[in-house]
């Protein structure tokens, strides 16, 4: 009861909130790209795979990446796969890709259930 008390006072009582969303928000973290390869605009030799890392581990079952090409259409046959071994990474193996323009599509779950979505484009010479 002493500490409901204490809360009567509302800087006290805003101290408390602000303390107990500060412990919330790390409990909610979203997974964020932390490294991208190819890098975004990077103008790169056709690479053979996709690889990001993030902030956050992975569900691998919701979190995936796909490429497409400047027409719109997929440029990888195969689907991501998260890495068994460090789930904070993601990978996207790809078939040999012609020059062009190539974006890439991710939607990462981390393991909190937070889903975050994002892209960025690379070309390849």
């Amino acid at each position: 009861m002493t500490f409901f008390l204490s809360l009567r006072s509302p800087l006290r009582w805003l101290a408390a909130c602000g303390a107990s969303l500060a412990v919330a928000s790390n409990a909610f973290a979203h997974a964020s790209p932390t490294s991208r390869d190819p890098a975004p605009d990077a103008e790169v030799a056709a690479p053979s795979v996709v690889t990001i890392r993030f902030s956050e581990p992975l569900e691998p079952a919701f979190s995936k990446i796909a490429l497409v090409d400047e027409a719109g259409k997929r440029a990888a046959s195969l689907a991501s796969v998260v890495d068994a071994q460090d789930r904070k990474t993601m990978h996207l193996e790809l078939k040999p890709l012609a020059p062009g323009r190539y974006t890439v599509q991710w939607t990462a779950v981390a393991d909190d259930g937070h889903r975050t979505k994002g892209g960025y484009a690379f070309n390849v010479k």
